[in-house]
């Protein structure tokens, strides 16, 4: 593992947050129609969070075996990184849980009619607040991983 300066482990974490705090504004802003469109909007986001979520592991290791851990209050950075670890894992969980929520338009089982419009919509408006719901929650996740990071 390369051993980095703690002022380029600073910058990395800051660069984390920046990045948490550019997917939060997409989660609290994510526009989409329940159904397939709905998969494609969120999709991305789950992808970009369980990125982030890698990357905050992989900067907690990096901190975790390097020469930080003898500086005198580092444990409390160390549990802090591994609570943004535990956010962002969250926050990818919740956007999983929307994608979860998000009512399918595929065909009934055999000997089950299709659905007609109005039923359709019916499904598509009970989904909308809890998919409403986690999402409001990854954000909140995703804002709590860009305040530990900082």
């Amino acid at each position: 593992m390369t051993s980095h300066s703690p002022a380029e482990h600073a910058e990395q974490i800051r660069a984390l947050a920046r990045d948490f705090e550019a997917l939060h504004v997409r989660v609290r802003d994510v526009s989409y129609t329940p159904g397939a469109d709905a998969l494609q909007q969120i999709s991305p986001l789950l992808l970009k969070a369980q990125d982030l979520t890698a990357t905050a592991l992989v900067r907690l290791r990096a901190l975790n075996s390097s020469a930080y851990t003898s500086v005198p209050g580092s444990r409390a950075s160390l549990e802090c990184l591994a609570s943004v670890v535990l956010a962002a894992s969250l926050a990818g969980n919740d956007l999983a849980s929307a994608l979860s929520a998000n009512p399918y338009d595929g065909a009934p089982p055999p000997g089950y009619p299709a659905d007609d419009a109005a039923v359709r919509t019916a499904r598509h408006a009970e989904a909308i607040p809890r998919m409403s719901g986690h999402l409001a929650d990854a954000a909140h996740q995703l804002d709590l991983s860009a305040t530990g990071c900082h």
